[in-house]
């Protein structure tokens, strides 16, 4: 009877979802090994390496391996396009033979065949001595139609696709390069330095990464920018290392962790103490404003949705 229940205990502990404790206590003598393996084994994250599992006795079981990294989070926040990108000259033709095609296989609307209908008694009724001035003002043809709507079409204008800031070239501003994407970088003071990045900061005891990156963003652009996060797992990955002068044996670097967000309303308050600038921009000019291998590292994940 025993040779069954340690087989299946066995079966048990090498799925990775189950767990050593559903091994009976009472069967653990006859698994040699087994058991007390499962207690002492040690996880690790993979990426930060912080120590999950048990430690290796009893007198360190309490005591939590230090993470010489930084766990930080970040927001890769993006301004999705306001308005159609411009054609090139290969879409404009294409475009142009769509229409023209949907033109010869379309049906007439109800319009036209209004305006039709009315062309034939007009021309009947004219041919029977028939005259325009005795008809009833208030009657509106299809042909009438036509003229207000063109009337209607000469007044319009459409906007301008270049906006003030783009003339002024103020970046600070959402309301430029209303045609392509736009990213937010802030310049920030990291260390005695304040450089050019996405919005960033160390996490907090007690929080997840995805908190993190919320309270962040709204310590760094204040409480009127409307946001909405794409998930509660990481985008993208950044690690980098402190200066030799700030670097010690418990603090090495920086681990960094990007939340990807859309913005859809309001404006930057940039009150913090932390950040001294902003600006949208957009993937070309980032090259502008961040360290190669930084741009190495966020540049695919910003630019995939």
């Amino acid at each position: 009877m025993a040779a069954p229940l340690v087989r299946n205990a066995f079966l048990m502990s090498t799925n990775r979802l189950a767990k050593p404790a559903l091994i009976a206590a009472s069967h653990a003598h006859k698994v040699p090994g087994l058991l007390q393996n499962a207690v002492a084994a040690q996880m690790r994250c993979c990426v930060c390496g912080i120590k999950t599992g048990p430690a290796e006795s009893e007198e360190n079981s309490s005591q939590a391996e230090q993470s010489p990294w930084t766990l930080m989070s970040a927001v890769c926040m993006v301004r999705r396009p306001l308005i159609m990108a411009e054609l090139s000259d290969v879409e404009r033709r294409y475009k142009a033979h769509l229409e023209q095609l949907h033109l010869e296989t379309s049906v007439l609307s109800d319009h036209e065949l209004q305006l039709i209908e009315e062309k034939v008694k007009l021309k009947q009724r004219r041919s029977r001595g028939y005259d325009d001035d005795d008809e009833d003002g208030s009657l509106l043809l299809a042909a009438d139609k036509e003229d207000l709507a063109a009337d209607k079409f000469q007044e319009f204008q459409p906007a301008d696709r270049l906006t003030e800031a783009d003339m002024k070239n103020d970046r600070s501003s959402q309301l430029r390069k209303l045609g392509v994407p736009l990213y937010l970088l802030v310049k920030q003071k990291l260390g005695d330095k304040a450089v050019w990045v996405m919005p960033q900061g160390s996490r907090q005891e007690g929080e997840t990464l995805r908190q993190t990156a919320e309270r962040i963003l709204l310590t760094c652009c204040g409480t009127h920018l409307r946001t909405t996060f794409y998930g509660n797992a990481p985008c993208g990955f950044y690690k980098y290392k402190y200066p030799r002068t700030m670097r010690s044996e418990n603090n090495v670097g920086a681990k960094v962790f990007f939340f990807k967000a859309e913005l859809t309303g309001g404006d930057i308050e940039c009150d913090s103490e932390g950040v001294e600038e902003f600006a949208w921009v957009t993937p070309e000019e980032m090259k502008e404003y961040l360290p190669q291998k930084y741009l190495d590292s966020v540049l695919p994940f910003a630019t995939c949705l």
